[in-house]
């Protein structure tokens, strides 16, 4: 057997380049976005269901909406940065106005929560300005929401289609296409 170039025993190395494209979409954008619903339902409850509630005190409650919070944010930040190269020109400065409002906002997190740990174990307390706390998960949820149409536009979510002809697809069905 004569080997050709770019063949290693059985396996054939070829030549084309290595596409990742899939891979990328699903571990660096799908898992994001799954992440931000997530992190939204656990910052507004504390747990992602009902049930969990009973397992918990007050204050572990509060701490996990607070880190859920703060994940959020997080979170926005990686999927804005792992999209931002293949963003249309004209959205780019959107998604850079969003990085810029994220850093504002994780500036603002030391000031949502308050916590004192007492000597005693029991005794621990967790409060959350829920005011300010409200503000930043409202403007979190329209950065999320709006992220969608350029990500979109892109073709990061839905893969882009032509238009759908009827009038051809009719034409074609009586011809007998």
């Amino acid at each position: 057997m004569v080997k050709q170039k770019g063949e290693v025993g059985d396996l054939n190395l070829g030549t084309d380049a290595w596409n990742v494209a899939d891979g990328y979409t699903k571990l660096k954008i799908l898992r994001q976005l799954i992440q931000l619903d997530r992190w939204e339902t656990i910052a507004q409850y504390g747990t992602e269901e009902v049930e969990e509630n009973i397992i918990y005190d007050p204050v572990r409650i509060r701490k996990r909406r607070v880190e859920a919070l703060e994940r959020y944010i997080s979170t926005l930040r990686q999927l804005i940065g792992n999209t931002l190269f293949a963003i249309k020109k004209e959205d780019v400065k959107q998604l850079e106005g969003f990085l810029e409002r994220l850093k504002t906002l994780q500036d603002f997190m030391p000031d949502v929560y308050d916590q004192v740990v007492p000597d005693r174990v029991n005794d621990e307390q967790f409060e959350i300005n829920e005011d300010l706390f409200n503000k930043i998960f409202e403007i979190l949820q329209e950065i999320k929401d709006q992220l969608n149409t350029p990500l979109n536009k892109a073709g990061l979510i839905f893969r882009p289609t032509e238009e759908v002809d009827l009038d051809k697809i009719m034409q074609d069905i009586v011809q007998g296409g």
